[in-house]
């Protein structure tokens, strides 16, 4: 199938979720420019306006908005709940005030990415009270990742593309997924003026009761749709509720693809396009041949959504504005 973008509408996409994949282990001015350009051509071959860019605690995601301050916003450090140990700070708030100050736009993609209990410190415990505290009263948006596809905490139903980046958590004392939403419900709970956008629709495309009652409670949380396409998958197969649901709750999801997972332009354009045509036409499709071996390739098709323009308008660029500016 061909990468088709011209028959996509006329709009402006910000998406919130990218990865600076030739800068996790090593950084320098090479490297730099090399990221830069391989997502200026990204950008350019998409179509899109703008990218919400983060690293993992270098400064790189504000040089490329210094030398592009009209499509990279810059995504600051902080521990996920497995890196802590390494990560202290006295003053959350000098931190986080230092931070808008050098010009970036938020902290994150940070969170709790599945991690063994010894290593684990809760999103809700006392060591992540004064970042929470300080996020709050700075109006700073956060991109926070919570646990991970419920398949994976099952052998049997973890794929084997995850089971070699040891994704599966059925071998090992980890906490559930349910643990896992205690701990960010409770965060929301203490701090409902925290601005804060939820990775992968927070896993929980299989149960739209789960999502609603979900958004219904926390009206200060939001939901991205980077890639995984599973919930993709889980959406088409209760297509008419879920398109009911992305109408009702257009204000509250971002546009996102986790570009950096896939490592090369067709894998990155692969990426925009599938969530693209998931949301714009009401097109049966499959996970295209360009993708990344991370995407699965199911039997049945995914069902576009084809939802109406001011739907669109929020979830590609308007709801990103309303909560990083």
């Amino acid at each position: 199938m061909a990468l088709d973008f011209s028959k996509f509408k006329k709009q402006d996409v910000t998406d919130c979720h990218v990865h600076l994949w030739m800068l996790r282990n090593e950084i320098s001015e090479t490297l730099i420019k090399q990221q830069e350009t391989a997502l200026n051509e990204t950008i350019k071959e998409s179509g899109i306006q703008a990218m919400y860019t983060f690293s993992r605690g270098d400064d790189s995601p504000l040089t490329l908005k210094q030398h592009n301050p009209d499509k990279f916003y810059a995504g600051a450090y902080a521990p996920w709940s497995g890196d802590t140990d390494n990560f202290k700070v006295k003053d959350w708030n000098k931190y986080i005030t230092d931070l808008k100050q050098q010009g970036y736009d938020g902290i994150g993609e940070m969170g709790s990415k599945t991690t063994e209990r010894n290593r684990h410190t809760p999103l809700d415990s006392q060591y992540y009270a004064g970042f929470w505290d300080a996020c709050e009263t700075h109006d700073f948006p956060v991109l926070c990742h919570i646990g991970d596809v419920e398949d994976f905490w099952y052998e049997e139903t973890t794929p084997q593309w995850a089971k070699d980046r040891n994704w599966g958590y059925y071998n090992g004392d980890y906490p559930t997924l349910t643990e896992l939403y205690t701990e960010i419900e409770n965060v929301l709970t203490s701090h409902p003026d925290l601005k804060i956008t939820l990775c992968h629709f927070l896993f929980m495309s299989p149960d739209i009761e789960q999502a609603e009652q979900f958004l219904q409670t926390y009206p200060n949380a939001n939901l991205d749709l980077s890639l995984g396409v599973e919930l993709m998958y889980n959406i088409s197969r209760n297509h008419n509720a879920y398109r009911d649901f992305f109408r009702r709750y257009d204000d509250r999801i971002l546009f996102g693809t986790d570009i950096g997972m896939s490592k090369t332009l067709p894998e990155h354009l692969a990426r925009i396009w599938l969530i693209r045509n998931f949301l714009e036409t009401d097109e049966e499709f499959y996970t295209v041949p360009e993708a990344d071996e991370l995407l699965t390739r199911y039997e049945q098709p995914y069902i576009g959504l084809n939802l109406p323009r001011s739907s669109l308008e929020k979830i590609y660029a308007a709801n990103f504005r309303r909560l990083w500016g």
